[in-house]
């Protein structure tokens, strides 16, 4: 090779070229990233949470919502001796105004990417419109029991919040008064839980992981007693007791279990 070749620089780019590559980099960049911002919001608008118009759909609801007769108690939770509205009740209460108006409610679970199961609870309309609510289930333990318990829970719940749905023991009309079926309390035998559940004394800590092992080993094969703690409690887990009311829970649980089995 001549040594001439030997010194010779490399070819190097004008200075005009470089900045337009980097500039047409920075631009290709951009409209990558925009792409993926875009891809985003498509993922989050394929999954909506009502239809692409409401307007029939609420206007339906609001004059559903206007003929609702009140709701009032028919069962008492023997746990913490307080009144409640099962899910029963509730829907043949509301069911009639709803088809007047063309609307329907349905419930289905479904098992997200996660692996997660999701109570979706949809009200329809006749005209194809609908809105809909979404609730993860988490049972209190890893079988049908807890589960059955944890989904009629968050069933009647996701359904009287799509439906702003309240509930009374003082019915303002007849046709509520007609509605509500004799109260049946499914009461258990043995004294009455004293200290009662009070949102002003919940601190936000919940139970530890030795007390929640010792709070599922008194409920096995308990799962009506299991059911009336979180319905009392208003609480979808055993895993979310405020920490404060881990003694009164065990000691009713332990006193209505001897109560059943004549144990003084």
């Amino acid at each position: 090779m001549a040594e001439k070749d030997l010194n010779k620089k490399p070819e190097t780019k004008p200075e005009r070229e470089s900045f337009l590559d980097q500039l047409n980099y920075l631009k290709a960049l951009d409209q990558l990233i925009n792409e993926k911002v875009a891809d985003k919001l498509n993922m989050a608008s394929r999954d909506p949470y009502e239809s692409v118009d409401t307007k029939d759909i609420n206007t339906a609801l609001a004059k559903a919502q206007g003929e609702f007769p009140g709701i009032g108690y028919n069962k008492e939770n023997p746990y913490f001796k307080n009144k409640y509205s099962d899910m029963d009740i509730i829907v043949k209460t509301v069911r009639p105004c709803l088809a007047k108006n063309g609307l329907s409610v349905t419930q289905q679970t479904v098992i997200n990417e996660a692996g997660a199961t999701i109570l979706i609870t949809r009200l329809r309309h006749n005209s194809g419109q609908w809105i809909e609510t979404r609730a993860r289930i988490l049972p209190a333990k890893n079988d049908a029991q807890s589960y059955a318990s944890a989904l009629t829970y968050m069933k009647r719940y996701s359904f009287m919040a799509l439906l702003n749905i309240t509930t009374s023991d003082d019915p303002t009309d007849d046709d509520a008064e007609r509605a509500v079926y004799d109260l049946r309390g499914a009461k258990s035998k043995g004294v009455a839980l004293n200290t009662k559940y009070n949102p002003k004394e919940q601190d936000g800590e919940t139970v530890t992981k030795e007390q929640l092992d010792e709070i599922e080993y008194e409920l096995a094969n308990y799962d009506d007693i299991a059911e009336m703690v979180l319905d009392g409690l208003k609480i979808q887990s055993l895993a979310d007791m405020p920490k404060n009311k881990y003694m009164a829970a065990i000691n009713r649980i332990r006193s209505i279990k001897n109560a059943r089995e004549g144990i003084e």
